[in-house]
């Protein structure tokens, strides 16, 4: 089980990670790992006392309970750096560096496996750093991976249910979200040719082939009864999002 931290301790752990990550152990070689700063003497000794990590010969190592926290933490801001980078469009490293090393303390589990399942259990940061994978991860690859599928291949009136988004570009998943296409939204397909087009609640969707493979989904529970023949309720809408790289058309029904 792991415990709550400091922010100093996480941050060690998180630097030992990193280190370890290029192969060095070297307790002198630290500061590298830690924003260019010596890691406090206070802290190595309550790493150590906490039994985190030993040391030994200059070098230092993790415990079974330091590999967990350490994990967790790499976890936490590189997903987050996922979401900046794909949710938010930001670009910059040092603007999403500086946003996760604060989150990465404060994000609660649930919330992290929250942000994994939405961004399809991403496996490295936008940096190229991998991602340790989490229970979300390990369920979804156990429990849905044979009958989970991109969303190009339901066929027409088929309801599914969204299990993840991976992305091809940063403002696909921005303009999903915002139309309700999240994980857990239920959708119905109402035609594959010549335009893919969902049902979305009350509105339509039509995307584009490389947009709605970017989608994955499960049968749904409930399958709707006629849903292709049935009317459009009134003040429904209609979206065509071509690409997403343009703005989108809708038209209001009377």
């Amino acid at each position: 089980m792991i415990f709550p931290r400091s922010e100093a301790i996480e941050e060690f752990c998180e630097a030992v990670w990193m280190a370890h990550e290029r192969g060095v152990d070297e307790v002198d070689l630290l500061p590298r790992f830690h924003a260019d700063r010596a890691v406090p003497q206070e802290v190595l000794e309550q790493a150590e006392t906490e039994g985190l990590v030993q040391f030994e010969a200059g070098r230092v190592r993790f415990t079974q309970e330091g590999l967990e926290l350490a994990r967790a933490v790499i976890r936490r801001h590189r997903l987050a750096d996922v979401l900046l980078f794909f949710a938010l469009g930001m670009n910059s490293h040092e603007d999403r560096e500086r946003i996760t090393c604060q989150v990465e303390h404060t994000l609660q589990p649930e919330l992290v496996d929250g942000i994994c399942t939405l961004l399809g259990h991403p496996t490295h940061c936008p940096d190229g750093q991998p991602i340790p994978p989490g229970p979300c991860c390990e369920a979804d690859s156990k429990n849905a991976q044979s009958v989970m599928h991109k969303l190009t291949w339901c066929e027409k009136g088929q309801q599914v249910q969204v299990r993840y988004i991976q992305p091809r570009r940063p403002d696909r998943l921005q303009r999903l979200i915002a139309f309700g296409v999240v994980p857990g939204a239920t959708l119905t397909v109402e035609q594959t040719r010549p335009v893919f087009t969902i049902r979305l609640e009350r509105s339509l969707l039509a995307l584009e082939q490389d947009v709605a493979e970017d989608i994955y989904v499960v049968p749904s529970a409930v399958q709707e009864e006629k849903v292709v023949e049935a009317p459009l309720p009134r003040r429904s809408r209609f979206h065509w999002l071509r690409g997403f790289g343009r703005r989108a058309r809708i038209d209001h029904r009377k």
